[in-house]
């Protein structure tokens, strides 16, 4: 099998033909990544997250001598960028082909940076991968033929979401820290604590503003229920959940690692459906 080894050298893109045994070797920082790369190449790729143990926060992550021999060994890079892994970049060998998440996305300052939950990012990330796979010497139709099943699962979420839109466009919910903040915004929902969820998802403390508003919103139960981030935790976090609970709000659970054995859209299929039956009233 022949591939493509892409080299940077002087600030030029070199591209020089070899061969390699399969599968490819693909590493991500994020399990999500991985689990996309994973679909698109199928048995051609072997891929390899540096974070898949659920309850890890990645913006603490603090990265190993393992995690950059990992990263020195593969053909195909995938990280999230957007500050939220870039430490990893500095890991990258320049023999392997990057991709960067937030620069696919175009993502800006000031956005939300947890792009596998961003399904306009991911459709981009995917066919970004497809193409880098197809460089290095994958057989093209199959590779292209599973870029479009799973576009096609991408878009059935798309059609999730424009349903909870129809119906609770404009609704008032709560957010401990703004992972997922992409997709609830293309629910129609609207977050009233968006200062206290940065605040938290940049481990500052957030003001008393922020939080009476939010105390507020709970005890007068102003928004429909409160998502938590089970990788985040504080006393202060631990005290408003508590004030949830004691007023009668459903939570949604979101996390930022993808959960043992599940597909990726298997698992943004569960969250919008946690969030349908908080906002139908089906969850406590």
């Amino acid at each position: 099998m022949r591939c493509v080894r892409t080299l940077f050298l002087a600030g030029s893109l070199l591209t020089a033909p070899f061969a390699y045994a399969a599968p490819l070797p693909v590493v991500c920082v994020e399990a999500a990544w991985c689990n996309i790369a994973a679909q698109i190449g199928g048995p051609a790729v072997q891929t390899q997250s540096l974070i898949s143990t659920p309850g890890i926060d990645p913006h603490e992550l603090t990265p190993t001598p393992s995690m950059a021999r990992n990263m020195a060994h593969a053909s195909v890079i995938v990280l999230n960028g957007a500050t939220y892994d870039d430490w990893a970049v500095h890991f990258s060998p320049s023999s392997a082909t990057r991709i960067i998440a937030a620069e696919e996305a175009g993502w800006r300052a000031g956005d939300n940076p947890h792009l596998f939950l961003d399904l306009n990012a991911v459709r981009k990330v995917a066919s970004a991968v497809a193409d880098a796979f197809i460089a290095r010497g994958l057989d093209q139709t199959d590779i292209r033929s599973r870029l479009t099943s799973f576009l096609t699962q991408v878009d059935a979420l798309s059609g999730q979401t424009a349903a909870i839109r129809q119906k609770y466009d404009g609704t008032i919910i709560g957010v401990m820290e703004p992972v997922g903040a992409d997709l609830i915004q293309t629910m129609g929902l609207r977050i009233i604590d968006p200062g206290f969820a940065l605040s938290v998802m940049h481990h500052s403390e957030p003001s008393p503003r922020d939080v009476a508003q939010l105390e507020t919103a709970i005890d007068s139960r102003q928004i429909r229920f409160l998502i938590v981030n089970p990788a985040v935790r504080s006393p202060q976090i631990d005290r408003m959940v508590e004030r949830a609970r004691g007023s009668g709000l459903p939570l949604v659970m979101i996390g930022e690692t993808l959960p043992v054995s599940q597909q990726w859209q298997d698992w943004v299929s569960s969250i919008l459906q946690s969030v349908q039956q908080a906002l139908d009233g089906q969850s406590r």
